[in-house]
């Protein structure tokens, strides 16, 4: 199998630098279409997906059309396999790592090869296929390999690119680095993108960018036309909107906010006399990962649930019970979202507006505790799965010959019991609590992407200064730019 060999000597911090700028410019590369598609089939296409796409990347009729989820999933699936001791490993040891790895990403192409298979199957690309028509023509199975075999490549792509970061070569995780990526871009391109996309139903165009868009339109001689394009680019669904930016910049105001909040344990060295410190401990303890866990349930279930319900439309078996229990996709001609009004997935997704989330109630309380159970018991489980638990710190503390100020050894698991918990549990709920926020009010996964990335960056960023510093500040790369800049 294709693998990323561990570097025989240390690599230092300017080659690092250069892997991750490299490895983030490649990896952008998965935005070009897929091959065999009509020219706007991003736009064209019905999006049954559009809640979580943003969250993990998902780009329609891209490379990206699976996005970052066969890799996150099959990452999850492995790490609670060993917290849980499905499986015993032990990761000290090289081979054993190596198992792991390659494990992980063969569970991650398998997952791409039966999301792809499930989307051709269910129709997902029947209206966008060049030269294709759904009635008349055909199945193109020529066509559906080709599709699956680029998205399904693309994405083991990505397992090495992923890979890449883990062996050493970048800073910080893969999957978490990516994450802040594409975040980041995201972000950039939603506000100010140039491209024009055709509108649904129309004959009229948009600028992609929202500010874009309010720019272009923005005639004060006509007041009127003023203000409809005003409540236009403020309230449009079928490309991004302001609120959606600003629901992005709250939640990236609370993730900094929330970075700074700790708890510092007075600690002092056995070894050496009068030597203290303080040992911080954050209230993000787990950062965004039960978070993205508690996503990463639900988009499984929703791609599972898609390819399930055009299963039994495609067999015949679909019927007013099984629509009333498992659910019916409609389109909504507005925005050409997939738009689930019953069953039991549908309490799954998160409303795309407001006014959905006041019309229902129950739904929108049903996804909110599912999103608050599933983050919070991952963050209780993380910290033992991490090797980051009170009992791993305490031992910790013992090989270093540390010890908190004005406790004995051991004494020191039982009063990090007391803080390590809750700061994870209180993390994971109030950053879960504010994605809600931000879904309530429309965001449709922006504003979760954008906690995501952000909590991501300061880990990439938080790695990066400690290399930085252990290389003594000394980096050629930026006595470079030092001296372009004077």
């Amino acid at each position: 199998m294709p693998e990323v060999e561990i570097a025989d000597d240390r690599i230092v911090f300017d080659e690092r630098v250069i892997f991750t700028i490299s490895t983030a410019i490649i990896y952008l590369i998965g935005q070009l279409p897929v091959y065999g598609l009509v020219s706007n089939a991003s736009v064209a296409v019905a999006d049954p997906f559009y809640s979580f796409r943003s969250v993990f990347g998902m780009e329609k009729a891209t490379l990206f059309e699976l996005g970052l989820l066969p890799v996150i999933t099959a990452g999850f699936i492995w790490q609670l396999a060993v917290g849980l001791r499905a499986i015993n490993i032990n990761l000290s040891l090289r081979a054993d790592r190596e198992l792991f790895q390659s494990g992980q990403k063969l569970t991650a192409i398998f997952l791409a090869i039966v999301y792809g298979s499930g989307l051709i199957y269910a129709g997902y690309f029947d209206n966008v296929i060049a030269k294709y028509n759904p009635v008349t023509d055909s199945l193109p199975l020529w066509e559906y390999t080709l599709i699956l075999t680029q998205i399904v490549g693309w994405s083991f792509f990505v397992t090495l690119l992923v890979e890449l970061f883990d062996k050493g070569y970048g800073f910080g995780s893969g999957i978490l680095s990516f994450l802040a990526l594409q975040s980041a871009t995201n972000f950039v391109r939603d506000l100010i993108a140039f491209e024009t996309l055709p509108l649904l139903n129309s004959n009229k165009s948009q600028a992609l960018g929202a500010l874009i868009h309010l720019v272009r339109n923005f005639k004060i001689w006509d007041l009127q036309k003023l203000y409809s394009n005003i409540i236009v680019s403020f309230t449009r669904l079928s490309l991004p909107n302001l609120i959606q930016f600003y629901i992005a910049v709250l939640s990236i105001i609370v993730v900094i906010a929330l970075q700074n909040f700790r708890i510092e344990i007075p600690i002092r060295s056995t070894k050496v006399r009068a030597m203290n410190n303080v040992f911080p401990i954050k209230l993000l303890y787990t950062g965004c990962l039960p978070l993205l866990f508690a996503y990463t349930v639900l988009a499984n279930v929703s791609v599972f649930g898609y390819v399930l319900i055009h299963t039994l439309q495609k067999l015949g078996l679909q019927s007013p019970m099984t629509e009333l229990i498992i659910g019916k996709y409609t389109v909504d001609p507005s925005n050409n979202f997939l738009v689930l009004n019953s069953g039991v997935f549908s309490y799954l997704l998160s409303a795309s507006t407001l006014c959905q989330s006041i019309v229902s109630p129950i739904r929108a309380t049903v996804f909110s505790v599912t999103i608050l159970i599933l983050s919070i018991w991952f963050a209780v489980k993380w910290a033992n799965i991490s090797g980051s638990s009170p009992r791993d710190i305490a031992q910790q503390f013992k090989e270093q010959g540390i010890s908190i100020s004005g406790k004995r050894d051991i004494s020191v698991a039982k009063e990090l019991s007391r803080v390590i918990p809750v700061a994870a549990v209180s993390g994971a709920a109030l950053l879960s609590a504010s994605a809600l926020v931000g879904e309530y009010l429309g965001g449709l996964g922006k504003g979760v992407s954008v906690i995501i990335g952000v909590c991501s960056a300061f880990g990439v960023l938080e790695e990066f200064m400690v290399e930085f510093q252990q290389s003594g500040g000394a980096s050629q790369l930026t006595n470079a730019l030092g001296n372009f800049g004077q």
